[in-house]
């Protein structure tokens, strides 16, 4: 089931810088527990939709070593009823999230398995974000 939700989200974590250098706009470093992570905007065009909902932003890559360690992908708070439908149909039936459950400035954790986690923030947007666990 998360296998299919992995393959809609276009990046892969542990993938080399080199894959999307050319594709990439450099912004402003982070450093979280410590480590710094070397941020960017994905600047291509051929990724502007995620579950059928338009992103609201740049997709931004997070890289620590040259190794893709998280991905941020933010979309509209308007379309969070049609974001959770898709989504859902990615997640194992006791991960079901139902939208009127659902509160803002909540951190949910979709799922943590094979090193990999992902989770959604809501706040003024949809804010999905995987990363290395």
């Amino acid at each position: 089931m998360y296998n299919s939700l992995l393959e809609e989200l276009r990046f892969k974590i542990g993938e080399q810088y080199e894959l999307n250098e050319f594709n990439l706009k450099s912004i402003e470093s982070t450093f979280i527990n410590g480590i710094e992570y070397e941020n960017y905007e994905y600047i291509e065009d051929d990724f502007k939709v995620l579950f059928r909902v338009e992103l609201s932003s740049k997709i931004i890559l997070q890289y620590n070593g040259d190794i893709l360690s998280c991905v941020i992908y933010s979309l509209d708070l308007k379309y969070l009823d049609c974001f959770i439908e898709q989504l859902n149909k990615h997640i194992s039936f006791s991960k079901k999230l139902i939208t009127d459950k659902l509160n803002l400035a909540q951190t949910i954790n979709i799922f943590n398995t094979q090193g990999i986690s992902l989770t959604l923030d809501l706040e003024r947007v949809i804010c999905l974000k995987m990363y290395k666990s």
